[in-house]
């Protein structure tokens, strides 16, 4: 009995680290899609992500950052202002990021893809 409950408790913590890794440590895809609908309006920024290198992101362009984890902060400057904003990611989700929407501060800037 007692070499039974031993196996089992042993299975149920198992599972839950791996479940634990599973979910904190999978890849997400995060977009910033640099291009306006004015094409004329659109600038070149900068990217800064915590634990990554500065981007840039020239005019009317896209970047596709591959990242590890359920929460990331990221930073967009360009001349004139600077904004930063957190993205929670989904289980096998993705997000992309509309950028003249963030710095115009409007409501759907954020919309979520699939992963896979």
């Amino acid at each position: 009995m007692k070499k039974t409950l031993g196996l089992i408790s042993f299975f149920f913590a198992l599972l839950a680290v791996s479940y634990l890794l599973y979910t904190t440590g999978q890849e997400h895809t995060l977009i910033f899609n640099n291009i306006y609908n004015d094409k004329t309006e659109s600038k070149n920024l900068v990217l800064k992500i915590s634990g990554e290198k500065d981007r840039k992101i020239n005019k009317n362009r896209k970047v596709v950052v591959e990242l590890k984890g359920k929460n990331q902060k990221f930073i967009i400057e360009n001349g004139e202002q600077i904004k930063e904003a957190e993205v929670n990611f989904s289980l096998n989700r993705g997000v992309e990021v509309e950028i003249e929407k963030f710095l115009n501060s409007e409501e759907n800037w954020m919309k979520e893809i699939g992963q896979y």
